[in-house]
């Protein structure tokens, strides 16, 4: 799939309206499935908080990621797919970055991310990196991607979630 507003060879812009018919013409998107993302290209650095977002760039079907909270709620019990990218920057002096995906606010194994920086003094360095997990989720259910601690800084995050 190709996320909203994305630009695609020949700089031809997809919108969620074109996209929604490409997936119900391919048979992609039955009833009651839902595709989300959201994005924050701004800096974030929390910490022990979720990631808020300052945009979604993909709503389609039930649910949506809530930008003011960083929290999906799942519309129906089922399998998901939960995907997030970011950006890190660390210095010699900064903690180290350490974001994941939370399940009702317990934290999913295997969806850390760590970025860390150890070489000289006034020193920096870049990252980018981050996971894709399925996951099943009853009614209800929270998602939230986390911050264990954030506060060397993350930026042009993706968070993406398909109810398969």
């Amino acid at each position: 799939w190709v996320p909203a507003n994305c630009a695609i060879p020949g700089n031809m812009m997809v919108t969620k309206y074109l996209l929604a018919s490409i997936l119900i013409g391919w048979g992609g998107m039955a009833a009651g499935k839902g595709y989300h993302c959201s994005v924050n290209e701004g800096e974030v650095r929390t910490v022990n908080g979720p990631v808020t977002f300052t945009q979604q760039s993909l709503r389609l079907g039930p649910g949506h990621i809530n930008s003011r909270t960083g929290q999906f709620t799942a519309p129906n019990g089922g399998i998901y797919t939960l995907t997030y990218s970011l950006w890190a920057s660390n210095h010699a002096e900064d903690k180290r970055v350490r974001v994941m995906l939370r399940k009702n606010q317990q934290k999913i194994p295997g969806t850390t991310h760590f970025s860390t920086y150890y070489g000289e003094s006034g020193r920096y360095m870049f990252d980018q990196g981050g996971r894709t997990m399925i996951v099943q989720l009853a009614k209800g259910d929270n998602i939230d991607l986390y911050c264990r601690d954030c506060s060397p800084t993350i930026r042009n995050i993706s968070f993406c979630i398909t109810e398969e």
